[in-house]
């Protein structure tokens, strides 16, 4: 790919060093493949930047270092490989002993350097993905591809409706009490609890001295959510846990110990259990000062736990009235509320009762025609594979978004189907290896090759099903910094019901 410089072809490169056709030291051959595996996130990772539009100059100047990254690392290997092909020819003129065979690699290794060279290409690549980490860049893609993660970091845009349910949120936070209050957002799946959370908390955010913004999720990850919150409360505090590898109760200690006699805003994002609740509500101390917490779920029966030992208070999501989902819907589409053409008036007023109201409906519904032709047989066509109408009342949870779901699936081109449904084997809100299900996707013959190598094309289709958001960017980092995605709950719910 051009947006990736010489990234794939030193992939490539490496890959072909790990082989059978080249002999090296253990030590050197362990150390090319962390190079080819670290490679293969950057190229996925500049890939997508490539493709982006407004990027930050961070951001871009990230892109431009590992792009030249690749370049000066294409030269080493080129020398590398010329020199491991002088030593094989050496090494077929001469008796091929075991003990034979090891004193001539070590002695040739020592002598042009290699061993030392590949150290050092393994130091930049270790300092880049550090840089990459520190800039929060695989979030920033992640953001960019899914909108739900970038209501809740900040990147809403063309909202509709909102003003009157956040002043309302707001009020219910700012009623004058010194004790620890709890805003519960409640509602079905798609209602926009998330966006409305995030614009009440960036709207008086900056009244607190300590704020943060974390998801729970069906599956809580302990570890990971205190890691998140202490890195927005405390950066220092979190480099530290980070070097000493603290555990969950030394997190939890630090946390409390940073926010107790502080003045705090928190927002805890789609909780699904009780027992979720009440082990987060114990990492907050209540200093009696006016700290607040916002709650987003979509079971009732949480939302009154989060609330029933705070003073707090609900506030029930309402879908969109059909004025202003005739807007969001438009501005989607046409980027304006009254320019859709008269041929697609009458169609488009089906397709918006059939939304029922949900904002996130309306919205994939819009981006689904966005990519089609604007004709009526075309959007008659979608149209008819909604089904009867969403209902926040009766999706409380995620039948109405379900039905979303199988229109994203059944918009997808067959090779990218098959593809998909493979992931249903993985345990529902597990993570996934990126580079262990596309090894999966070649080696079960699902990947057709079309142009470069296999590898290559599974990337492609890996890259496509997180465009189309039926894949989620995670960050896991590991010893070996590793990236993993996941396939969101309703997504692996609807590839479950798909295969049985």
């Amino acid at each position: 790919m051009v947006g990736t410089g010489a990234l794939g072809s030193v992939i490539v490169k490496l890959a072909t060093l790990l082989g059978d056709g080249y002999t090296m030291l253990k030590s050197v051959r362990k150390d090319v493949a962390f190079l080819e595996r670290e490679l293969r996130t950057m190229q996925i990772l500049v890939s997508m930047l490539a493709g982006m539009e407004g990027l930050d100059k961070l951001a871009m100047g990230c892109m431009g270092s590992m792009r030249d990254l690749g370049h000066d690392m294409e030269e080493c290997i080129d020398r590398f490989m010329l020199r491991l092909d002088e030593n094989d020819m050496e090494m077929e003129a001469a008796p091929t002993f075991p003990r034979s065979t090891a004193r001539r690699l070590k002695t040739m290794f020592a002598r042009h350097g290699v061993g030392a060279q590949i150290k050092k290409l393994k130091a930049r690549v270790v300092e880049e993905g550090d840089r990459r980490r520190r800039l929060n860049l695989d979030n920033y893609v992640q953001m960019m591809i899914d909108p739900r993660l970038a209501a809740l970091h900040g990147v809403a845009k063309d909202l509709v409706a909102i003003d009157g349910p956040r002043n309302e949120v707001i009020s219910l936070l700012t009623e004058e009490s010194v004790d620890l209050k709890v805003v519960a957002i409640v509602g079905g799946a798609g209602l926009g609890k998330t966006t409305l959370a995030m614009e009440a908390y960036r709207k008086i955010g900056r009244h607190f001295q300590c704020r943060a913004s974390v998801s729970v999720s069906r599956t809580l990850d302990r570890d990971k959510l205190l890691k998140e919150l202490l890195s927005q409360i405390d950066q220092a505090a979190f480099h530290d846990c980070q070097s000493e590898r603290w555990d969950k109760d030394q997190l939890i200690r630090q946390i409390r110990h940073i926010l107790t006699g502080k003045r705090y805003f928190l927002v805890i994002d789609d909780v699904w259990k009780e027992q979720d609740w009440k082990f987060v509500k114990g990492v907050f101390p209540d200093s009696h000062n006016g700290s607040r917490i916002i709650v987003t779920t979509r079971i009732s029966n949480v939302a009154k736990s989060t609330c029933s030992n705070s003073g707090g208070q609900l506030y029930q999501m309402l879908p969109l009235n059909y004025i202003d989902s005739r807007r969001l819907f438009f501005r989607r589409i046409f980027h304006s509320d009254n320019s859709c053409p008269p041929q697609l008036e009458k169609i488009s007023a089906r397709i918006l009762r059939k939304c029922g109201g949900l904002p996130l409906a309306i919205i994939t519904i819009a981006k689904l025609l966005s990519n089609k032709h604007q004709t009526p047989d075309e959007w008659e066509r979608l149209q008819g594979s909604i089904g009867t109408g969403l209902s926040y009342k009766s999706d409380n949870h995620g039948n109405g978004m379900g039905h979303i779901s199988l229109l994203g699936y059944w918009d997808l081109p067959h090779h990218l189907k098959t593809s998909l449904l493979y992931l249903c084997i993985y345990p529902e809100g597990g993570y996934i290896s990126c580079e262990e299900v596309k090894w999966k996707w070649i080696l079960e013959g699902f990947i057709a090759k079309k142009q470069g190598n296999l590898y290559q094309e599974a990337e492609s289709y890996f890259n496509e099903l997180v465009n189309r958001s039926m894949i989620q960017l995670v960050d896991v980092d590991d010893d070996n910094f590793e990236r993993y995605c996941q396939v969101h709950e309703m997504v692996h719910d609807l590839l479950i019901s798909l295969s049985d």
